[in-house]
């Protein structure tokens, strides 16, 4: 994907997400992460070295001698930065060849938890999964590994079903919707 295709984030995102990718990280490697040098709009040291202070005063962050750590308190933010960061790089393969498999997510996510609900619809849509109804998507691929972190999160995983079959009655509108 050319880098004009790419959909931007944040430096603090790119920053979080970096770390749930590389759990620790000293400096060097942070600043160099594919994840600033793609993504982020703006990779001035100014930019960085102020976004990184705010990190750390929101205790996100915090130092150890010449390494830098994720706290509990930036892991939430971190997952969510961590999936807007791959599934920005991530491109729909329209080549991949069918494994004769559907991949179904079925979700019940209650309005209390309506952020997440509507950030896993995004994601779906992002990928490549298309509305079967209203909270059962569809996707004849493999899924790549960051939707399994959204679907596997804490926050939801009680709420949502993951199911690969390779048998799925009456799916000729479906194929025809993927070009199968």
């Amino acid at each position: 994907m050319s880098q004009a295709n790419r959909r931007k984030i944040s430096v603090a995102r790119s920053i979080l997400a970096a770390f749930w990718y590389s759990k620790n990280i000293d400096m060097k490697q942070l600043k160099n992460h594919p994840y600033l040098q793609l993504l982020s709009n703006d990779r001035s040291n100014a930019t960085f070295r102020s976004t990184l202070s705010r990190l750390f005063k929101a205790g996100k962050l915090k130092k150890e001698r010449d390494t830098i750590l994720l706290t509990e308190k930036g892991r939430p933010d971190s997952l969510l930065a961590y999936i807007d960061a791959e599934s920005s790089l991530y491109r729909t393969n329209f080549f991949q060849k069918w494994d004769n498999a559907w991949r179904i997510v079925i979700f019940d996510i209650p309005e209390k938890k309506r952020p997440y609900r509507d950030y896993l619809r995004k994601i779906l849509k992002r990928v490549g999964f298309k509305e079967m109804q209203r909270s059962i998507w569809v996707n004849p691929y493999p899924v790549p590994s960051f939707l399994s972190e959204i679907l596997y999160a804490v926050e939801i995983k009680p709420y949502i079903r993951f199911i690969t079959t390779d048998s799925l009655h009456n799916d000729d509108d479906f194929k025809k919707i993927f070009n199968l």
